[in-house]
């Protein structure tokens, strides 16, 4: 499966009134829990080590984030995050459903993007970027081909 990168606009800084256009790997997931369903975009982070979202999401899925496995997470900065960790079903476009661990926090911004990272995401696809032609391809693990 395909997709194309998504251009986002950003200012370089508050002082600077101009624009930047950045491309990212961001696709549509959809988040399951019990009968409940959300469609949401994701960036793909080969750098991060879990899956994670913001709280929010959790409670439109009727999920107390608050029950789960308490984590900490560490990213660019040395600020820990806390987060809780619930196995929800998760479906990338074009591929069948399948049960992951996401992390939720209420810590991150509500307007961001929810993380793709490598324990729930990458060790089930093989996933080349083609950052030049604007394209990322997707495909199941062989590990999970039938």
């Amino acid at each position: 499966m395909e997709f194309r990168y998504k251009a986002l606009e950003i200012s370089p800084s508050k002082s600077v009134n101009r624009k930047l256009v950045v491309w990212r790997p961001i696709i549509p997931v959809y988040l399951f829990n019990n009968k409940k369903i959300i469609g949401y975009e994701a960036i793909m982070d080969s750098g991060a080590d879990f899956n994670i979202f913001h709280s929010e999401i959790a409670d439109i899925l009727g999920i107390n984030y608050k029950k789960g496995h308490k984590r900490r997470l560490f990213g660019l900065s040395s600020q820990k995050i806390k987060g809780y960790e619930h196995e929800v079903e998760i479906k990338i476009q074009g591929f069948g459903k399948y049960k992951t661990k996401i992390i939720f926090s209420n810590q991150i911004p509500v307007n961001s993007f929810g993380v793709l990272g490598n324990i729930g995401f990458f060790n089930h696809y093989n996933v080349n970027f083609k950052y030049n032609e604007k394209l990322i391809s997707i495909n199941l693990a062989s590990k999970y081909l039938n």
